[in-house]
């Protein structure tokens, strides 16, 4: 769990570069009470990614401890100096806002309880967030490779996460692990914020707590990220719905005179998050244009009615502007790799691992997203908002049906519009859930109210109580233990590797096929790159970014691991490849591809020489 120190770290990050932004342009006052705060939080964490992005442009530039707690430091400073007049304007907040501030509070609280118990990051994607973590902050920059670990270039890869979790990990004085997990669970604990924000501005307050009550306690999705490790997506989708309120407002401009000052400040802001919601997560910018479509489209048929089309358009042409701007040291490289990988031939080698992706069986959704009473409740609510023309209510069900279109785009033969399976749009559902939610408790309220007592506030408040009662618990103990492969005697193991192995060690690992071209461990062994800077058989889950022949060798070696348990010649195949060790951890994913013990011990090209706690390392002989 988090310490005093660690709380005041990710205070000063995530408070401190937002207001400054904000005082320098002014657009504090743009927003009342709590939405300065989301908007100052939100412009926090979209200054980190663009920032170290945008530092790949000066050559030899380099940020560490010193220089980022300076920054802040001298922030801080200028931010106070210039609000310190309205200082108490900007921490009056009302009764209602009190309650969504406990809310965020709580939402948080689970996050961190959940973790308690499990200092290590869970599952497959955790090592090359880990990894990553750790060369952002020894190199003072977004790494270009993950090298010394693996030759893969990372020109593909969303890097965003990285830059704030590099930061945490400088000023807490914290592993890279423990900076990762901190900040990630953070950043889920943020999940409500952008709900809140875009229902307070479009419906009424009373809506707003009631979608981030449902976003942060009571949906099944984005607390259960922890267990996959699916930190980028998480961190992209909590700024998401905050960067779409800004641009919305900022297309409006069009209806209002307004100087250029707040025109381009605004515009800047809008482009700044826009540009955040790409590179903390280059798919989810997939499921976020979608949404400024419909903003635009809204807005368009408005502007052309009255006659105010060119200045809508110059407005949403200088957003574009600025955010493909600030998304520049990562988009064109990005595009150009994506492109030339969708338009060469599919590899035969690994040719079934399409199907494989992108199939997702429909009956999964109230598993993997939205929990069946959460769907039931969104439908109520959907039916409500329909009934009383809420206009959020209609463009939240229009981008929920492009968001599934999409999840089937596979089925165009277009290659490049493949952006992504439909598990990845499910599990990101609870968004336009919490939205339709919110919106019919509001509209239900004000229906309810019309009469002399405040039926409706007393209906809202049972649901949310109940709503609570019967569904926030899981959110305190949702941990899959066999995701969580690192454990005290793998530790323990990690050290006697350090002493007793040469660095150019091999080891091959406990794995699972998850495609053919996407192999990883399913134990402590999995993490030792990380602890120990030796190699394994497994790589990591983006190997497949990497060159084809060390994808193949990857693939190769993976494949041998597997048959240990049935090939006892295959020992003498991985000594061949260059295998030194075969590491058997403490706690192990139940998986059909697992070593089995018995078949270790009887091999006789295996030789044992660790076994401590559950943990055994073999030698090959």
């Amino acid at each position: 769990m988090m310490g005093v120190r660690a709380v005041l770290v990710f205070a000063a990050l995530l408070l401190i570069p937002g207001w400054a932004l904000l005082a320098l342009t002014d657009l504090w006052r743009r927003w009342e009470g709590l939405q300065r705060w989301i908007v100052a939080v939100s412009l926090s964490l979209a200054l980190y990614p663009v920032g170290f992005y945008l530092l790949r442009l000066i050559p030899g530039v380099t940020l560490g401890p010193y220089k980022m707690g300076a920054l802040l430091l001298a922030a801080a400073l200028w931010t106070g100096w210039r609000l310190r007049r309205v200082w108490r304007e900007l921490w009056r907040l009302d009764t209602l806002e009190g309650l969504a501030l406990a809310v965020f509070a709580a939402t948080l609280f689970t996050r961190f309880w959940i973790i308690r118990g499990y200092p290590y990051p869970a599952w497959s994607d955790s090592l090359h967030h880990t990894l990553i973590t750790q060369l952002t902050a020894m190199q003072g920059r977004l790494p270009l490779t993950l090298e010394p670990y693996e030759p893969v270039p990372l020109a593909m890869y969303h890097l965003g996460l990285y830059s704030l979790s590099a930061s945490v990990m400088w000023l807490a004085q914290v592993p890279a692990h423990t900076a990762l997990l901190w900040t990630a669970q953070v950043l889920n604990g943020l999940c409500g914020l952008g709900v809140y924000f875009l229902l307070d501005r479009s419906v009424g307050r009373w809506g707003a707590i009631v979608g981030a009550v449902v976003a942060g306690l009571l949906s099944h999705q984005p607390s259960y990220y922890v267990n996959w490790g699916r930190f980028t997506q998480g961190a992209a989708q909590a700024v998401l719905l905050v960067a779409f309120g800004v641009t919305w407002d900022t297309l409006g401009l069009w209806r209002t005179p307004s100087n250029r000052r707040l025109l381009f400040s605004l515009a800047g802001s809008a482009a700044l998050l826009s540009a955040a919601v790409f590179l903390y997560h280059f798919r989810v910018a997939a499921f976020y244009l979608p949404l400024l479509a419909l903003a635009f489209g809204v807005e368009a048929w408005d502007a052309w009615r009255q006659q105010q089309a060119k200045r809508l358009v110059f407005i949403t042409g200088l957003i574009a502007f600025l955010g493909l701007l600030l998304v520049s040291p990562a988009l064109w490289e990005a595009l150009k790799v994506y492109v030339a990988r969708a338009a060469a031939p599919v590899d035969p080698q690994f040719a079934g691992d399409t199907a494989a992706y992108y199939a997702f069986p429909l009956k999964a959704i109230p598993i993997l997203g939205p929990h069946p009473p959460l769907l039931w409740a969104a439908a109520v609510a959907l039916l409500v908002g329909i009934w009383r023309r809420q206009a959020i209510t209609c463009l939240t069900l229009a981008w929920t049906a492009l968001l599934m279109l999409l999840g089937y785009a596979y089925l165009i033969p277009w290659r490049v519009l493949h952006l992504t399976n439909l598990g990845a749009v499910v599990i990101m559902l609870y968004l336009p859930v919490s939205l339709l939610i919110g919106a019919g408790a509001q509209e239900l309220l004000l229906v309810l109210n019309r009469k002399r007592y405040p039926l409706g506030t007393l209906l809202v408040v049972a649901g949310l109580l109940l709503g609570v009662a019967r569904l926030a618990g899981p959110r305190l103990n949702e941990v899959e233990v066999q995701r969580y492969f690192v454990t005290s005697a793998d530790l323990a193991a990690m050290a006697w590797i350090r002493d007793n192995t040469p660095p150019d060690a091999l080891f091959a690992v406990n794995t699972y096929t998850w495609l053919r071209s996407v192999q990883h461990g399913i134990d402590g062994g999995y993490w030792i790159p990380y602890f120990t800077g030796r190699r394994t058989t497994a790589g990591t889950m983006i190997s497949s970014l990497g060159p084809r022949d060390y994808a193949l060798q990857i693939v190769a070696l993976s494949e041998l691991t597997v048959q240990l348990n049935e090939t006892p010649e295959s020992a003498a195949a991985l000594r061949a490849a260059g295998v030194d060790y075969v590491y058997v951890g403490a706690r192990r994913f139940n998986a059909p591809t697992a070593f089995k013990l018995e078949a270790l011990q009887a091999n006789p090209a295996l030789e044992l020489i660790y076994d401590q706690d559950g943990m055994r390392i073999y030698r090959i002989r």
